[in-house]
């Protein structure tokens, strides 16, 4: 099928649904396809190949995560549960109609770029067998969706699974139960597993920070952690108020305590301390049942959960056309959007920031709409935004000095990306699209200025995200 007088999106998470927006009011003419039966992504418990389970919680506050122009409801709780935000999205889609751009239940197989009389274009095969040309494609598949498992020497007897995979506590229910990861999803699943489990273990190859939900009574992400603060006078704070987590088993950690992305967790040192989860190092060998740890350690178990997350990967795009990686230097996609050698291809999701909000996705997909307008619509600016994708990556630590280990290269300061983004607008003149041009961002407290006289504090101003009185369902649809 010819579709090359259009652009195909893929997936309809919150990424694809803002770049959906953004396309749409840019005046672009485009499709949308989504493997799931409804909108909500990763957040849809019920959409193939998502990785949410029954005890998920959001990582960043109900105030400052939502879109600029439908808040979330004043009713929810400040960290809300898996279906609240899979609610929260499908209203908000809703809410603009976007559901009537996708096709659901339609499974990208593959994509590959094609060199047509026109230029390039994208031949896109679906799950049917079909296959379409497009002019270009805005892949926003979500990236949790390739697992990545370690392998260690010799077999284990027992049940194996990834954190993909999971999806209930009753899963390890009489059972001796292995995590191995320390992400957030990690942690949540070790929590689990210290309440339903027989017994419970937590493996990890080195020592993390963990950080309150709460710092004077409000939500961690009310206060400005996007900037270069004193990190010693935040470790201090941090062994005062959490305390040294090597007491409990996890080793010290390696680096400052902004320079990883924070662990947000109160409950998993909870069970730590009562003994109801346990620390053991990396793996070091399998024999049967048993797990032998680097420590010269051994244990039995039944199961083991592995919470190692993701390839770095659009998984419908062979690496060869599209090169993104979070774990070395291959890197294909300027600011992990633009693709350098693909001009039709532009990729929505990879980045990692220590903040959410989903008004930030709205500014990404705004860049992107308006470079691809810019395709058919102004030539000459198209050409001269793309001379600065071929030029050099720009700083965006925001001053920090991150981690760099494999797994964590993709780690970008959400402030040093507004920044840039929004002088990438001023010097090209892009409009706003999605985000609205009225947008306000919430206040900061400065972290620097708390931890010089730490004190209960009121809530800052949310700003244009500031939460309204709705019900999702009311506004809900498919």
């Amino acid at each position: 099928m010819d579709c090359a007088d259009r652009w195909l999106v893929v997936g309809a998470g919150p990424s694809g649904l803002s770049t959906a927006l953004a396309l749409r009011t840019a005046g672009v003419a485009f499709d949308a396809v989504e493997a799931g039966d409804k909108v909500g992504g990763l957040w849809n418990m019920d959409n193939p190949g998502s990785a949410i389970y029954e005890s998920a919680h959001f990582i960043s506050s109900s105030a400052r995560s939502g879109w600029a122009d439908l808040p979330m409801p004043d009713h929810y709780p400040d960290y809300p549960r898996w279906w609240e935000i899979r609610d929260y999205i499908h209203a908000w889609a809703t809410h603009h109609s976007l559901q009537d751009h996708y096709e659901f239940e339609t499974r990208v197989e593959s994509a590959e770029p094609i060199e047509t009389a026109t230029g390039e274009c994208w031949d896109v095969t679906l799950d049917n067998g079909e296959t379409r040309r497009y002019r270009g494609l805005v892949a926003c598949p979500g990236f949790q969706r390739v697992p990545q498992t370690p392998t260690y020497p010799g077999e284990f007897s027992g049940k194996q699974l990834h954190s993909m995979e999971y999806k209930k506590a009753d899963l390890f229910a009489g059972k001796r139960v292995l995590v191995v990861g320390a992400g957030n999803s990690a942690v949540d699943i070790a929590v689990d597993a210290a309440v339903a489990a027989n017994e419970a273990a937590i493996s990890t190859r080195r020592g993390y920070w963990f950080f309150p939900k709460h710092i004077g009574g409000v939500p961690f992400d009310c206060f400005a952690i996007n900037t270069v603060s004193t990190q010693q006078t935040l470790r201090t704070f941090l062994d005062l108020h959490v305390g040294d987590v090597s007491r409990v088993g996890f080793g010290s950690p390696d680096h400052a305590p902004l320079e990883h992305h924070p662990i947000l967790n109160d409950q998993v040192l909870h069970h730590m301390s009562h003994g109801d989860l346990v620390h053991r190092p990396e793996i070091e060998r399998f024999d049967g049942s048993t797990v032998h740890f680097v420590d010269g350690t051994a244990q039995e178990f039944d199961m083991i959960l592995w919470a190692t997350g993701y390839l770095d990967k659009v998984p419908f795009i062979d690496d060869e056309h599209c090169r993104v990686s979070s774990s070395d230097g291959d890197n294909d996609l300027f600011l992990w959007m633009f693709h350098r050698r693909h001009p039709n291809l532009m990729v929505l999701g990879p980045a990692n920031l220590a903040a959410g909000g989903y008004w930030g996705l709205s500014a990404a997909a705004d860049l992107i709409a308006n470079h691809v307008r810019d395709h058919a619509g102004n030539p000459e600016r198209w050409d001269r935004f793309r001379t600065v994708i071929h030029g050099p990556e720009p700083d965006l630590t925001g001053g920090y000095d991150y981690y760099q280990k494999p797994g964590h290269l993709n780690y970008v300061n959400a402030a040093a990306l507004d920044a840039y983004s929004l002088k990438l607008t001023d010097e090209f003149g892009f409009e706003p699209l999605a985000l609205p041009a009225d947008f306000e961002p919430p206040e900061l407290i400065d972290i620097d200025d708390w931890l010089a006289d730490p004190r209960p504090v009121d809530l800052p101003s949310h700003g244009s995200l500031t939460p309204i009185p709705y019900k999702p369902e009311d506004l809900m649809h498919d």
